[in-house]
Order: C-alpha cells, then sequence, then structure tokens
C-alpha cells in the first residue's frame, strides 16, 4: 500500500515550472536532457572492502578523502601515486551529530595550494589543514563558529570573509540554504521552486535540502536541490538570479506513511552533490529512489546557461575537480561493500 501511495505522489503530485516568479529580474531556462557526451572512468584507487570513502576534496598535489569506518578518519593521498601520505584520526565523539565534510569554498584556501577545510558538526569547529606536513598525524587550526548561532548541524559550507552559507540537516522552516553572519544572524532562503500542491509543512521542511557550491570572484551561489529538479543560482546576498527546470513539471518529495514527515528512501533523488572549477558548475544527477543506474552530469556556467550533459559509466555518490576543470575525481560503490576512486576527462566534453 505503501508503495502505490508513492507511486500515486509520484505521478501526480507535481507542480509546473511555469510558476510566476516574483522577480522580473530572474531568469529561468529549460535544460535539455540530452547526453552530449560519455564518460568512461579510469580506477585510480580500489576501496574493495576496507576504504568506504564519502567525501573527497582536491588540492595541488594531494587528493584528501573522508572514510567513514576507518579510524583514520581523513586520509590524504600523493596525486602521483596514490600512497597515504597523511593521516587524521578519528575523534571520541565522532559522528553523533553528523559526518565531518570538506568545506565547499573556504576564502583563506583559495590563494594555498595544498590547505583543506574540515566542517565539524561535533565539535562545531572548522579545521583548517596545511597538507605540506612533514608529520603524517595532521595538525589543524581550529575555529569556532559559535558566533554564528548553529543550532543544529550543518554541510556543504562555504565560507566567505563575511558570511557563512550552509545547508542546515533539520531547518525549522522550509529553506534552500541558509546564510549567517556575526552581526546579522541567520538568513533562510525561501525555498523554490514553489511548491502550490498540499504538502505537509514537516515535509517542507527537508524537502528543498539542497548542494552548494560558491565562486567568490563571480559573486555567484549555486544550489541544486536533492529531491526536486531544478538547480537554483544567488548572488551573494542570496537573491536569486537564475533558476534552471528539467521538464515541463517538477517532480518533488513525498511524504511517508504518515504523512507528517518527508521519506528520504522512497523520493526520487535528484541531485547529490555539486562542484565547480572557474569556468563550470558540474551537478550530479541520480534520478533513482535507491541509487541505481549509470549517473549524468549537468555542466553549467556560472551565468546558468547550460553546457553539457555527460553520463558516467557508472552509478557515483561524490564528485570532486580542481579549478581548471581538467577532470573529475568521483567516488563509486564497489560490489565489495567499499567505494572506489574514479577519475574522469573532460577533454573535449564540454
Amino acid at each position: 500500500m505503501k508503495q502505490l501511495l508513492c507511486l500515486l505522489t509520484s505521478l501526480s503530485v507535481f507542480f509546473a515550472c511555469s510558476t510566476p516568479n516574483s522577480k522580473d529580474s530572474v531568469k529561468t531556462y529549460k535544460a535539455t536532457t540530452d547526453i552530449t557526451g560519455e564518460l568512461s572512468g579510469e580506477v585510480i584507487f580500489a576501496g574493495q572492502g576496507i576504504h568506504n570513502y564519502y567525501d573527497v576534496a582536491i588540492t595541488n598535489d594531494y587528493y584528501a578523502f573522508m572514510d567513514y569506518y576507518s579510524d583514520t578518519l581523513l586520509q590524504i593521498r600523493s596525486k602521483k601515486d596514490l600512497s597515504l601520505h597523511g593521516i587524521g584520526e578519528r575523534e571520541k565523539d565522532t559522528f553523533i551529530i553528523a559526518y565531518p565534510s570538506f568545506t565547499k569554498y573556504d576564502y583563506i584556501n583559495k590563494n594555498n595550494k595544498n590547505k583543506v577545510s574540515v566542517w565539524d558538526n561535533d565539535s562545531r569547529k572548522l579545521k583548517r589543514m596545511d597538507l605540506d606536513q612533514t608529520s603524517p598525524a595532521l595538525s589543524a587550526e581550529s575555529e569556532s563558529m559559535s558566533d554564528y548561532g548553529l543550532k543544529d548541524g550543518c554541510t556543504n559550507c562555504c565560507i566567505t570573509p563575511k558570511e557563512l552559507y550552509a545547508v542546515q540537516f533539520n531547518p525549522h522552516k522550509p529553506q534552500v540554504f541558509f546564510s549567517s553572519n556575526k552581526t546579522n544572524g541567520q538568513y533562510a532562503v525561501p525555498g523554490y521552486p514553489q511548491i502550490t500542491v498540499p504538502i505537509p509543512a514537516t515535509v517542507l521542511q527537508k524537502g528543498y535540502a539542497s548542494d552548494l557550491t560558491l565562486n567568490e570572484e563571480k559573486g555567484v551561489i549555486v544550489a541544486a536541490l536533492r529531491f526536486i529538479d531544478c538547480v537554483n543560482f544567488y548572488d551573494m546576498n542570496c537573491d536569486m538570479t537564475a533558476s534552471v527546470s528539467f521538464a515541463d513539471y517538477y517532480t518533488i518529495p513525498v511524504p511517508d506513511i504518515s504523512n507528517k514527515y518527508l521519506d528520504a528512501e522512497q523520493s526520487k533523488k535528484c541531485f547529490i552533490d555539486i562542484c565547480s572549477s572557474e569556468q563550470y558548475v558540474f551537478c550530479l544527477f541520480d534520478g533513482s529512489t535507491n541509487f541505481t543506474g549509470n549517473s549524468v552530469i549537468y555542466v553549467f556556467d556560472w551565468d546558468g546557461k547550460q553546457q553539457a550533459v555527460l553520463q558516467a559509466d557508472r552509478n557515483l555518490r561524490k564528485i570532486a575537480t580542481e579549478k581548471s576543470g581538467e577532470y573529475l575525481l568521483a567516488l563509486s560503490p564497489n560490489g565489495q561493500g567499499g567505494r572506489d576512486v574514479i577519475k574522469y576527462s573532460l577533454k573535449n566534453k564540454i
């Protein structure tokens, strides 16, 4: 009965892409879903059943990974031969709130070739690390984020000199993401597109969850929505400038059998990650309810105009790229219970 309800909801509870905009300045684009190129990846590190990497970051000389099950939570590997260069041990209370994750952008690191920043929800600290340390056990400079008044765990953190932009795990009202500073506190970016059909408020609270990336020089924030097939573009004041749709009707998240909470398992997963280069934004699209099938990567410029639709050769969970955007690094589940690291060349693909 639950499956039938979810199926009927998925088929009928849509809302039109032609929902009027409240701002005339917002540009709306209808993106094509036609594949423009195929990606064939190289397994550069086999996770086997040992490594279950859930996050990845790239610096000039290293690949940085977060491993969910290992006591060495943070693992730094050389780009040259994937040898282990440095580690960060799992802390005692890790994962009480949520897993630590790499920031999607940190202004401190933009001119530092081998630095990464980790947002730790349990300690409420931002940890910045220089990966060129000679000691295998990496040390970090920690900064408390208590001044931002955060009351819940968050992810996709983008940090500028004036502002924190991030996505809350349990928002108290519908929002795509939030911004926060020490002067004005938090601002919840309103959910878009507008849902006009009846849906429980408790479902809407999490229904606009997104993944973020940011380009400080261009003054652009991009949010790719997880349960709605939509990608939104904003300026640094969180005013929306463009929105991209992919069909005549949006899909939306479905409630569980109690009709009180979002059913993340039965809801279609749309965009599950995002990364960016100096030129392009890469949005990882799943399109299933259970993470099956080969993933698709939608590529946009920073104005919201579509540049490519790339079909991957397997199911992907995370993606990362360098400033140059010459390749994508991806994490893909394998048949042994771990995740492999896949490298995709983007030469002549965009």
